[in-house]
């Protein structure tokens, strides 16, 4: 069975971002008989931290051409980090440890998974 583990506490922390007030949403609903109703505001969050798929996938070593799909994050600052695989490990399957890359290629340290980690996760 094929286990997806991701990226690691440290790595998820980095791209976690910060949660801004993104908007305020302001609802008034209007019924067929002319009632009106006014929703209290709920106010939206969204990351400081730009995710979106970076293109690369990861094809299911059991599957029926299904993919894990990786992700490309763009920091407040600018700096670019792609999801990327560092480990497969096999424990009745695949199990998938990503790490962070630059967009040079390099590992992001704090993002990689240790040997220890890894067994412990397995």
């Amino acid at each position: 069975m094929d286990q997806w583990i991701g990226l690691n506490e440290r790595a998820q922390k980095l791209v976690k971002g910060k949660q801004v007030l993104a908007w305020t949403e302001q609802v008034t609903r209007v019924y067929p008989d002319g009632r009106k109703e006014t929703l209290p505001d709920r106010k939206v969050f969204a990351s400081t931290v730009k995710c979106e798929p970076s293109g690369e996938e990861v094809p299911y070593a059991f599957g029926d051409g299904a993919t894990f799909k990786l992700d490309k994050y763009t920091l407040p600052n600018g700096t670019v980090y792609f999801e990327r695989m560092q480990a497969e490990p096999w424990s009745s399957g695949p199990c998938y440890f990503t790490a962070l890359q630059t967009e040079d290629g390099k590992c992001v340290p704090e993002s990689c998974w240790t040997e220890r980690e890894i067994e412990q996760n397995l």
